[in-house]
């Protein structure tokens, strides 16, 4: 059911069209329209797509006169619902939006995403964590990783497989050249690879940003990540001799890009590469010392022999944890992010790691159990 009588295409051209998905409801989404209802600037449009809206959520938000809102009764998962959507717009410009997201108190929001659009055909928006609660600083940093692989690729680039579909805008001649979104998990990282390997340029903002409101509860997160797990594993898998063929003609940027999305990568990586043999060698020679001075030469020979791997991956935990750590304040300062050491030991060594191991599931849930899609998702 639409309210607010969308028109069809063809009446008055906006220079904007914004879109917002919403499942049941949003906390959010009152201060989002509040915001881009103030953007007087320019001509716009503004869609909401609620599917199973709680009473009272419908109550607060249906005064908004000036945007139009299609109501769902059933769930149709979010591709249908922007898919949809996209039918009854008119702008050239399509800007995505979630709804849990605090907007900047910027009048010329959109206006600045129109002018950023004018030498792209995929904008990828700035995004911010909001730092208040545990869970939140450490995803805090997990985003900070993607707006820095987005910085380099579309730097070095101007194209990108990925992008955060959080917030992002889209031309509409690339949105209906490459169909839309398809109905899958990960439908932002699928219509972003889509747009890459058929040649549409890419780049990201710093000068529009969008703050991100992270739940609190690791029972939520836990759902949410498993989902985003099965979802890359199922995307991958359908185009990954195409990316790997595209990516390995830039693989200088696209290795990189990889390592700062999961740095835990670089240090299993080395763990398994770099040779134990020289560190058990020194720790060997070592012990010879201290037997001639001390007469501990057994238990010191034994204590080497078991600890050499153990020692080597220390060594090498703490040796790629102080690169990633300076290569991470140097993005900090060039994209304007805060780092506090204490907080990025722990994202390094504990979530970034638990979080690998999600994806790792995921993958073997896809390729070795088949599953071809996430418990929560509706098709």
């Amino acid at each position: 059911m639409e309210k607010n009588g969308a028109g069809p295409r063809g009446w008055i051209v906006a220079d904007i069209s914004v879109f917002i998905p919403v499942y049941k409801e949003s906390q959010q989404l009152l201060n989002i329209l509040e915001k881009l209802i103030a953007q007087d600037n320019i001509n716009k449009e503004i869609f909401v797509t609620i599917d199973e809206p709680e009473t009272q959520f419908l109550e607060k938000i249906l005064r908004f006169i000036d945007v139009k809102f299609i109501i769902n009764k059933k769930r149709i998962g979010k591709a249908n619902a922007l898919n949809n959507s996209v039918k009854l717009s008119t702008g050239q410009v399509l800007l995505f939006l979630d709804a849990d997201l605090e907007l900047p108190d910027d009048p010329n929001f959109l206006k600045k995403i129109i002018d950023e659009m004018r030498h792209t055909d995929v904008l990828d928006i700035k995004k911010r964590v909001i730092r208040n609660s545990f869970l939140s600083k450490m995803t805090y940093y997990e985003y900070f990783t993607f707006n820095i692989s987005a910085w380099i690729a579309s730097e070095y680039l101007r194209k990108c497989p990925a992008t955060n579909g959080a917030a992002f805008a889209i031309r509409r001649e690339t949105f209906e050249a490459i169909g839309g979104f398809t109905n899958v998990v990960a439908e932002d990282l699928d219509i972003a690879t889509r747009a890459f390997l058929k040649g549409y340029s890419f780049a990201y903002t710093k000068t529009v940003e969008v703050l991100n409101v992270v739940h609190s509860s690791w029972r939520k997160w836990f759902k949410q990540r498993r989902r985003w797990a099965i979802g890359q594993a199922l995307w991958l898998k359908g185009c990954y001799k195409e990316l790997f063929r595209e990516c390995m003609k830039k693989p200088q940027i696209f290795l990189p890009g990889l390592f700062f999305l999961y740095p835990s990568l670089a240090m299993f990586f080395l763990t398994i590469m770099v040779p134990s043999s020289w560190l058990q060698e020194s720790v060997v020679m070592l012990s010879f010392l201290l037997s001639i001075k001390f007469n501990i030469a057994l238990p010191v020979f034994l204590a080497s022999l078991a600890t050499a791997d153990l020692l080597k991956a220390l060594l090498i935990s703490l040796v790629s944890f102080a690169v990633t750590a300076i290569t991470f304040y140097i993005f900090s300062r060039k994209l304007t992010f805060e780092i506090k050491l204490h907080e990025l030991f722990v994202y390094y060594f504990f979530y970034s790691i638990a979080w690998l191991a999600i994806i790792a599931i995921g993958y073997i849930q896809v390729l070795v159990f088949k599953k071809k899609a996430a418990p929560d998702w509706v098709t």
